[in-house]
């Protein structure tokens, strides 16, 4: 506790963090399973987070489905852990609100108190943020959604998040098919381009957060197969989807 900065006032007395890291820390989590029964988690942010976690996975069963060779996690684990941990970091603590997650057999939603903190705004809680980095807290990402959206590159399912002007909420589908990655990469890109007609290759790179040369291989891919064309050149190129989509798996 002595290298983490801001849990003692100038005064000597706790700090907002010191709370949240101990025992006595009043803001919890409340669970409620897909047969509508609830319990709430209490402790420090660290109990909390491994509790609840415990909990939703309780329900996490596995199945085998489409695409999938063995039985898969209903739920990606990292994807829970992840959204779970987000909601910890980067909710309002001025909110006397628990955070509240529910299970279904279809989806997992994790509301936090607070609307979602908007990036020109800088990080919420950044003394929180530094704390749970020191405890170097497995899986913990700055970019929690792009985390969480890495977690379903492959089930053809594409978790969300919605802001409200009290709560934030993310939601995690249920996966139900497991597909290649070329196939799942292919979706992605035309479903992007449906909504947007032309686009650029540095579009398709963050779309589907990979390297730029590994975005131009399923350009290359795609355009082999017939999915898409580009016009123009250098820096105007654009890529459209053909009128037949001739997928290859």
């Amino acid at each position: 506790m002595d290298e983490i900065s801001g849990i003692h006032r100038d005064d000597g007395t706790h700090t907002v963090l010191a709370l949240l890291l101990s025992d006595q820390c009043p803001y919890g989590i409340t669970v409620t399973g897909p047969d509508g029964s609830s319990t709430r988690v209490s402790g420090s942010v660290l109990t909390i987070l491994n509790d609840a976690k415990e909990i939703v996975n309780s329900y996490n069963v596995k199945s085998v489905v489409d695409g999938a060779k063995s039985p898969v996690d209903r739920f990606p684990r990292p994807a829970i852990r992840e959204a779970v941990l987000n909601a910890i970091v980067h909710r309002d603590y001025s909110v006397p609100k628990d955070i509240a997650i529910t299970v279904t057999e279809n989806e997992v939603v994790v509301i936090s108190p607070g609307a979602a903190h908007r990036r020109g705004d800088g990080i919420r809680n950044p003394l929180l943020v530094a704390a749970l980095e020191l405890y170097r807290i497995k899986g913990y990402s700055r970019n929690g959604m792009a985390s969480i959206r890495k977690s379903y590159s492959r089930s053809g399912y594409e978790p969300k998040m919605l802001s409200g002007r009290s709560s934030f909420m993310v939601v995690l589908p249920a996966v139900k098919e497991v597909r290649g990655y070329y196939p799942a990469k292919v979706d992605k890109v035309t479903a992007y381009m449906s909504a947007h007609g032309g686009v650029t290759s540095e579009e398709i790179e963050e779309l589907l957060k990979v390297s730029r040369t590994y975005s131009y291989k399923i350009i290359s891919h795609m355009e082999a197969d017939g999915i898409i064309f580009s016009m123009y050149g250098g820096r105007m190129r654009r890529y459209f989807l053909c009128h037949r989509d001739r997928r290859k798996g």
